[in-house]
C-alpha cells in the first residue's frame, strides 16, 4: 500500500466518487493549519472523463461545501482551473466561486501551455 494512503497528513479531507467498484472522481481540501490561515483551503478535484456528465462533479463539489460551511467552518475555499475548461469554471459558478485573476502560461499538458483561473468562495459571515 502507497505510505501516503496510511498516513494523512492533518487538514486533507478527500471524497472519491465509486462506479462499480472503480473510482472515477476525487474531490480534496487542503486546510491550512497556519493558525492565521485555518479559515481557508485549497479545493482540489477530478472525474475520469469516461464519466463526465453524469452529474459526479457536482456530487463531490456538494460534499465539499458541506465539509467546508458546517463541519470545518471555512470562511474561504480556493482553487485554479485551466482557463480552456469552461465545464470545470461553470460547476465552480454554479457553487458560489468567482474568478479572483489568470495566471498565464501556469500549466503544461497536452502538448501545450494553458492559461488558468484562480477562483475562490467567500462565505459570508452570520
Amino acid at each position: 500500500m502507497d505510505t501516503r494512503l496510511k498516513k494523512a497528513n492533518p487538514g486533507i479531507y478527500r471524497y472519491v466518487a465509486v462506479v462499480d467498484e472503480k473510482v472515477v472522481g476525487i474531490g480534496t481540501l487542503h486546510q491550512s493549519q497556519n493558525p492565521r490561515a485555518r479559515h481557508s483551503a485549497g479545493l482540489g478535484m477530478m472525474v475520469h472523463p469516461d464519466y463526465w456528465g453524469m452529474g459526479i462533479g457536482t456530487q463531490i463539489m456538494e460534499k465539499l461545501v458541506d465539509l467546508a460551511d458546517n463541519w470545518l467552518n471555512l470562511v474561504r475555499v480556493d482553487l485554479e482551473v485551466n482557463t480552456d475548461n469552461p465545464t470545470a469554471v461553470r460547476l465552480y459558478e454554479k457553487f458560489g466561486f468567482v474568478i479572483e485573476g489568470t495566471k498565464k502560461m501556469h500549466a503544461f499538458g497536452d502538448g501545450r501551455m494553458a492559461d488558468s483561473y484562480f477562483m475562490a468562495r467567500i462565505r459570508e459571515q452570520a
